[in-house]
């Protein structure tokens, strides 16, 4: 029967403990089975303990050891204590297995590692005994009984109706589009020069913000390359790289270009003007026209 975690441990310990080898006697590895009967595929214990002189360089098998006819689960490695004794070095390994035999048993090497290779000591084998309550006995007669039922024909696929499905979604699709089609790319249209105006608008504030609240030159500045990218995107005509003078021919307007020749003045002058604010706001407002009047236009165009 499996055991509890807290039982195993303490039958574990009280097994390695029982180890009293002296410094001077041969390394004598134990290896035990920590119940006395096991079931298929349900897991069982298996201890493994030596105590070696302090100087010895003791290694135990890992996960990658043949531990037919079990398989491993599980290793936990416990800590080595030292005595008057010597150093006790243990492990318990968890195993299931699938084997059917009456009797099943089990040995392992600890490995004692020298200057040029390392020896493996074995323990004496220990056996557990399998309870065959969860084993299906195999019939030891059988006889042919005949089948008579009909067995179902796998249905051919039929091509036919895919391609008129297929067509008949391309006929669909056609229609809406040639119905619908204007509408949906003017609806496009609108929605991406709104969702670029709002991305426009939220950077633009912020920076104004910015400035206007700290007096920051640096913030100004960015507000306005914001904007001169802006106009680009909108206009398709290169603002980002137009000097004042040359988006002025571009954009007539007075209070723009007042606007523009006060900024210029805060920015390459480096002196905080009282009308930063108006002019920034003449800038924003200037935007948004143009932004109006490009959605206008899409409005109003008929397709082609």
């Amino acid at each position: 029967m499996i055991r509890s975690a807290t039982a195993i441990f303490i039958g574990f310990l009280s097994i390695i403990l029982s180890q009293t080898t002296g410094f001077g006697q041969k390394i004598r590895p134990l290896g035990l089975f920590l119940t006395d009967s096991i079931e298929v595929g349900k897991p069982v214990y298996f201890s493994l303990s030596v105590r070696h002189n302090p100087k010895t360089e003791i290694f135990f098998p890992d996960t990658l050891y043949d531990f037919s006819p079990f398989e491993i689960i599980s290793k936990r490695a416990f800590a080595s204590s030292t005595d008057e004794r010597g150093s006790l070095d243990s492990a318990v390994y968890q195993l299931i297995s699938f084997d059917v035999s009456r009797s099943q048993a089990l040995r392992m090497p600890v490995y004692v590692f020298n200057k040029k290779d390392c020896t493996a000591v074995f323990t004496k084998p220990d056996s557990v005994f399998l309870i065959k309550s969860n084993v299906v006995e195999k019939i030891k007669s059988a006889g042919l009984k005949p089948e008579t039922s009909l067995l179902p024909l796998s249905s051919e696929f039929n091509f036919s109706i895919l391609l008129g499905s297929i067509a008949l979604f391309i006929g669909v699709v056609g229609s809406i589009y040639w119905v619908f089609g204007q509408d949906i790319y003017k609806q496009w249209q609108l929605i991406k020069l709104q969702r670029r105006h709002l991305e426009y608008i939220r950077s633009f504030n912020r920076l104004m913000r910015n400035a206007r609240e700290k007096n920051n030159i640096k913030d100004a500045e960015k507000a306005i390359i914001v904007w001169k990218n802006y106009l680009e995107r909108l206009e398709k005509k290169p603002f980002a790289t137009y000097t004042t003078r040359e988006i002025v021919d571009n954009m007539p307007d007075e209070a723009l270009a007042e606007a523009l020749k006060n900024m210029d003045s805060i920015i390459y002058g480096q002196v905080i003007s009282k009308n930063m604010a108006e002019s920034l706001e003449v800038l924003k407002s200037g935007a948004t026209r143009i932004y109006r009047n490009k959605r206008r236009f899409i409005l109003d165009t008929p397709m082609s």
